[in-house]
């Protein structure tokens, strides 16, 4: 859709009505300006939203304000230091995790999230935005080292073993961070030994519990002999291999399911527990 300019508003006296339906249009594009999301989660208790917009005025400097997603009246209280820069407004806001709301997180939606910053600007100048985004939109900044404090695979071990069939567990470690319980729907998920896929499989109902570390155990289903061509004679000496987990947690919210990938490397020990 190309923008619209005052030189595309007719004369007042030519097509009225047109004509004030596009100056309203010119005036509703200007109220409501765009806004930019960025996320940069945190490997402690906090993350970081970075909120741009465009803001009349020269000011700069401590913002302090409320904040609110997805319509909810929940608002938590934020503050940062704002930064100006090409007629645009940039504010960094340090939140913690066990900040966020439950009822947030109720009104999740897959598609998109509404956001309105409202405050004050080195205690004067107000600010104001309101935005529906993508998710798509938000550019989210982080490094595996980050995502390796959420969800890290602890080990993989086969729990039985005999010439006809083998089994394993892989154990993975997945910290919930807020302050109210997530119900994980569903995981499936293949392990790989040495590169090469040797089996799957899937679990249901569990619950990941509010501000701690949650040990998981993932049964697997052995292919036995893909396990036999993978892992050679590792598994007569009870040696240990190259594992790598790899598939999706399916985290249940109200407003539809999360899938959460999974894509975790460790050693596969074949001595059967």
């Amino acid at each position: 859709m190309r923008s619209i300019r005052s030189s595309d508003v007719p004369p007042f006296g030519q097509h009225r009505g047109v004509g004030l339906l596009l100056s309203f249009l010119l005036a509703l594009a200007a109220a409501t300006a765009p806004v930019d999301v960025a996320v940069r989660p945190g490997s402690g208790d906090t993350f970081t939203a970075v909120i741009e917009g465009a803001q009349p005025g020269t000011g700069s400097g401590a913002f302090t304000g409320a904040l609110a997603l997805n319509g909810s009246p929940t608002e938590i209280k934020v503050a940062g230091t704002a930064e100006r820069a090409g007629g645009r407004l940039r504010i960094p806001l340090t939140i913690r995790y066990d900040a966020i709301p439950p009822d947030w997180v109720d009104r999740f939606r897959l598609d998109a999230f509404d956001l309105r910053l409202h405050g004050t600007l080195s205690g004067q100048e107000s600010v104001d935005w309101k935005a529906t985004l993508a998710w798509s939109a938000v550019a989210v900044e982080g490094d595996r080292e980050t995502a390796d404090h959420f969800v890290s695979l602890r080990g993989i071990a086969l729990t039985h073993f005999s010439l006809m069939e083998s089994e394993a567990a892989a154990h993975v470690a997945v910290r919930n961070p807020f302050a109210f319980p997530l119900k994980v729907a569903s995981a499936t998920y293949r392990l790989f030994a040495n590169g090469q896929e040797v089996g799957a499989g899937e679990t249901r109902g569990l619950l990941l519990h509010p501000k701690q570390e949650n040990a998981l155990d993932f049964p697997v289903e052995i292919d036995h002999g893909a396990l036999l061509g993978a892992a050679g004679g590792a598994i007569a000496s009870g040696g240990e291999v190259d594992g790598r987990l790899n598939g999706a947690l399916v985290v249940r919210l109200p407003g539809g399911d999360l899938p959460v990938p999974l894509d975790l490397s460790g050693r596969f020990a074949l001595l059967s527990q």
